[in-house]
């Protein structure tokens, strides 16, 4: 009756530290009187030497983005100019898009990456390949997101430790089969908190500026959302009506010689068929 005991006592403290995990957040807000009543197991949980020492809101975590628009007698050479000044500042080209047509239509558009820290002076540069139309900067306080999740990494780290202190102490081969899939859970959210962790250190980290390239006649995109929206739906239905035209088109020399062929056989049965039917019945 041993072995069954310590399986239903290691299941029993699973239970537990799933209910720990659960409340993650408020386990690190409590974080002091948490470790004072939960005794030398809990105490003796390793401290996450990489979580910043000063307090979460000492500096905010905030998210930085801009725009500019920028007119030029030519966009290929400002493009290049774009894609130097990035190299030159340590970032990188994320899209490009060179239109390089009569100047009166099509959108060129050069969407570079840089260190937060350079956004302003960037952009001051990446005006200066033209003349500047319309320039904006936006900017998304994400210090919540950012300390919820190193909240949460902590959390899921000691809670690790503490299965895995567990698993020394369970004798029953259930038992460790039940802790090992607790862990691996335990580790699988940890990497995907992990992975956030680094999306949104790059997100504060990384500037994105976008620079639209206008032709000398070309008049500057509209920022309104519904004018945005009204513009690619007309754009949606002009390629639509076009697409339906081509098949149309392919189509309808093999439809008029079908018909060609089909009209004199469905004509001459026809014709069969009322002659048939004006004899008269014996």
């Amino acid at each position: 009756m041993l072995m069954p005991r310590r399986a239903l006592a290691a299941l029993a403290l699973i239970v537990a530290l799933a209910g720990c995990t659960a409340t993650g957040a408020s386990e690190v807000a409590e974080r002091s009187d948490a470790e004072a009543a939960s005794g030398p197991e809990a105490t003796a949980a390793p401290q996450d030497t990489s979580a910043p020492q000063q307090g979460p809101f000492d500096e905010r975590q905030v998210m930085r983005t801009g725009t500019l628009t920028v007119r030029t007698g030519d966009v290929q050479q400002a493009a290049a100019r774009l894609r130097d000044l990035a190299a030159a500042n340590q970032g990188i080209v994320v899209d490009e898009r060179v239109y390089l047509g009569d100047g009166s239509s099509g959108t060129t558009r050069v969407v570079i990456s840089v260190p937060s820290d350079s956004l302003t002076r960037v952009m001051d540069e990446a005006a200066k390949v033209g003349e500047l139309v319309d320039r904006t900067v936006t900017a998304k306080d994400v210090t919540d997101q950012v300390v919820d999740v190193e909240a949460r990494i902590r959390t899921l780290r000691a809670s690790i430790e503490r299965i895995r202190a567990l698993m020394q102490k369970t004798g029953s081969i259930t038992a460790i089969a039940a802790v090992e899939s607790e862990l691996t859970q335990r580790q699988s959210e940890l990497e995907s908190l992990l992975g956030r962790q680094a999306a949104l250190k790059n997100q504060v980290e990384s500037a994105p500026i976008t620079v639209t390239l206008i032709g000398p006649d070309q008049v500057a995109p509209s920022t309104n959302p519904f004018v945005i929206g009204l513009s690619q739906g007309w754009e949606a239905l002009q390629k639509s009506i076009g697409m339906l035209l081509t098949i149309i088109g392919a189509v309808l020399p093999f439809a008029l010689v079908g018909g060609a062929i089909a009209w004199p056989l469905l004509r001459r049965h026809r014709t069969r068929a009322a002659a048939r039917s004006e004899q008269p019945t014996e």
